[in-house]
């Protein structure tokens, strides 16, 4: 019966943290948030590589035009005959040429950097990821802890929650904003 009570308290203990922190988003959505602020997505770093390797389809379009006038006088002798003649010759010339880098088809010389800075904004989006889920769980320790104290322990322990809610906040490009503004506004209360 006393193992029955225990366990009772220990599923109502959880029913009442998890109903407490409905609201609140998850490991999952705080790490999914921090990635995308600390270096945008995997998919924006695949849509850049795609138009890189398009642009080298496009051909290099010169268009030249080239006048010259000539004006010259002849003199000479064309089959025994004396030949004086007066010329003025005008020619256009037009020059339109399209051309391709087929190397640049193979392999392009900015993909290497490009290459790079994904795999530097992978490594980034897993550290924030990982920074995310440190405070997460530091923050929940401490949200747990929290309803055990009184006086100025708790004062304390809330304002150290309030402290990792904030930097949660900028990790995740503010997806904790609201709970900000609520343990903000508790500090408040209980400090006036």
């Amino acid at each position: 019966m006393a193992w029955r009570l225990h366990t009772g308290a220990l599923v109502i203990a959880i029913a009442l943290l998890c109903a407490a922190t409905a609201g609140e988003p998850g490991l999952v959505e705080a790490q999914a948030a921090a990635q995308r602020t600390a270096g945008g997505s995997a998919a924006e770093d695949a849509a850049r590589t795609a138009r890189l390797r398009r642009s080298h389809w496009a051909p290099v379009l010169r268009g030249q035009l080239l006048r010259r006038d000539d004006l010259r006088d002849r003199a000479g002798e064309l089959r025994g005959y004396p030949l004086v003649q007066q010329d003025s010759a005008v020619a256009n010339t037009w020059s339109i040429t399209l051309t391709w880098d087929f190397a640049q088809f193979l392999y392009a010389r900015e993909e290497s950097q490009l290459a790079l800075a994904h795999v530097h904004l992978a490594r980034v989006r897993r550290e924030a990821a990982d920074r995310a889920a440190e405070l997460w769980v530091e923050r929940r320790q401490k949200r747990a802890s929290l309803a055990s104290l009184s006086g100025a322990a708790r004062r304390e322990a809330a304002l150290e929650l309030f402290r990792l809610t904030a930097e949660l906040d900028a990790v995740t490009g503010g997806l904790y904003r609201e709970l900000l503004a609520r343990e903000e506004a508790e500090l408040a209360g209980e400090g006036g």
